[in-house]
């Protein structure tokens, strides 16, 4: 009977823990309340109580009974919580049961510029992914790359910028990567597709659209390598300097390819 007893008390134990990682994780994702967000307040059982209205500029509802009650940064549920708890504290109800539901999505939103089929602004009204924003942008139009830039500022004002290349996002392995989770007040830049050209002795040579980082060898794949007439070791780089010249360079395989950048594969002497 006590091994009984020990086993379901460490049950209820893990089913407790369970519960509450799920309601954390739930609390994690929730669209937090902010100004010019519509919300209704409902209290169960007191019909009078019930209120819809626009959080104000100080992040404030007005409600019968209490008042001013202060809400922003707090999702529906911990604001149905609050005035739970200020309705039972004040003695006005023993036992008070709140719904509050965001009817107007205003406070909090995201830009998506750039080279996107729909740029614009998109309000929020949940958590949403990197990936989701630009479905709902339209997508990315034919002038886009798929490098995405990422722009975030943080509540000192100082901007953050990441880079993400859109075929990585949605890979075989994205399944097993966290996925990017927007924030209010990101913005997704798509720039235009950047180039590279690629000539001399290579079996296609062309212009080729410089979408993820590449190097020497892997541009040369591109162009589907070198051809029977071509020199090895002779592969010229040329790129323009930020004065508007053009440098020369006998590069490595592994050089770095930039936005612009001309190769140039020799013809072999012999």
């Amino acid at each position: 009977m006590e091994l009984y007893l020990r086993r379901f008390t460490i049950v209820l134990l893990l089913a407790a823990l369970n519960c509450a990682g799920s309601v954390q994780a739930q609390e994690a994702n929730a669209y937090i309340l902010g100004t010019g967000d519509r919300i209704s307040i409902h209290v169960y059982g007191q019909e009078e109580l019930a209120t819809e209205t626009e959080i104000d500029v100080y992040g404030v509802v007005a409600m019968p009974l209490l008042g001013s009650v202060e809400v922003a940064g707090l999702s529906a549920r911990l604001a149905a919580r609050k005035i739970e708890k200020l309705l039972e504290v004040g003695g006005y109800l023993q036992k008070a049961h709140v719904n509050v539901l965001v009817t107007e999505y205003h406070s909090q939103s995201i830009a998506v510029l750039g080279q996107v089929n729909q740029p614009g602004r998109i309000t929020l009204r949940g958590p949403i992914t990197l990936t989701e924003a630009l479905a709902m942008a339209g997508g990315i139009n034919e002038r886009g790359s798929e490098r995405i830039v990422l722009i975030r500022t943080d509540s000192e004002g100082q901007q953050s910028r990441r880079e993400f290349y859109l075929p990585e996002l949605l890979d075989r392995h994205a399944a097993s990567r966290e996925a990017v989770r927007l924030m209010s007040g990101d913005t997704l830049y798509v720039p235009l597709v950047d180039h590279f050209y690629v000539n001399g002795q290579v079996r296609n040579p062309g212009t080729y659209a410089l979408n993820r980082p590449l190097n020497v060898m892997q541009a040369l794949s591109l162009s589907g390598g070198m051809n029977q007439r071509a020199s090895k070791d002779s592969v010229v780089l040329y790129r323009q300097r930020k004065d508007g010249s053009v440098e020369k360079q006998d590069v490595g395989l592994y050089k770095k390819i930039e936005d612009g950048d001309v190769l140039f594969v020799k013809e072999s002497l012999f």
